[in-house]
């Protein structure tokens, strides 16, 4: 397995370069990270490597369709600071048995498992994505997109759903589905029966009324 050049990163490019590097086939992926690494750092000429020099790459190097898809992610980038892999893995290890781990630590750093975290782990523990991403969707307790600024449970308990005859919890549930500052989790029995229709918001359980009228002033 070739090694990668040691490079100082700045900026999103590091995530930007395990985007690339996802691109290519598993089984060359140790190949193509250290020539891919090399030819960023003779871009950089021994300073950091930049957003610009992994784009540059990607713009001289990579054949379409290939190319597009690339620039297309490099856009959709998030704020996740890829170092965080980096860190972690050095912690726990790269063996597929610490694998629950890794993404426990990832979430608890990051609030959840990005998409590009999950190509990182991959790249540089050699566990296959597709592994990576059964066991994060899998077990429930991983979230795969950004928690909203609030959050609501809503009960799907025999007495809430009994007694919920006006379909507050739907109407509920249609209201913080349409606004990324409210993320939403259905749970089983919350023990607050006398309230049902019963949702929490934020910590605190509501009837379906007032938490139909306290959703208006978080979406």
């Amino acid at each position: 397995m070739s090694e990668a050049t040691a490079i100082t990163w700045s900026g999103k490019s590091e995530a930007m370069f395990e985007i690339m590097l996802g691109e290519v086939p598993e089984a060359m992926r140790g190949v193509f990270r250290g020539k891919l690494s090399a030819v960023i750092a003779q871009k950089a000429q021994g300073g950091a490597a930049t957003e610009d020099h992994v784009s540059a790459v990607v713009t001289e190097i990579v054949p379409e369709p290939f190319k597009s898809a690339i620039l297309k992610k490099f856009k959709e980038l998030g704020d996740f600071d890829i170092k965080v892999i980096d860190h972690i893995i050095e912690k726990q290890g790269k063996s597929q048995d610490k694998l629950m781990y890794i993404l426990h630590d990832i979430q608890d750093e990051v609030g959840y498992l990005p998409v590009e975290a999950l190509r990182a782990v991959s790249n540089k523990t050699g566990i296959n994505l597709s592994t990576i991403y059964n066991v994060a969707t899998f077990y429930k307790t991983f979230k795969l997109t950004r928690p909203g600024s609030h959050h609501v449970k809503i009960c799907c308990g025999t007495a809430c759903h009994i007694n919920d005859k006006s379909g507050v919890a739907r109407q509920v549930e249609a209201r913080v589905s349409a606004s990324p500052a409210v993320s939403m989790e259905k749970t089983l029995c919350m023990g607050c029966c006398d309230c049902s229709p019963a949702i929490e918001i934020d910590g605190r359980i509501y009837t379906g009324e007032e938490a139909k009228a306290k959703i208006e002033t978080l979406a």
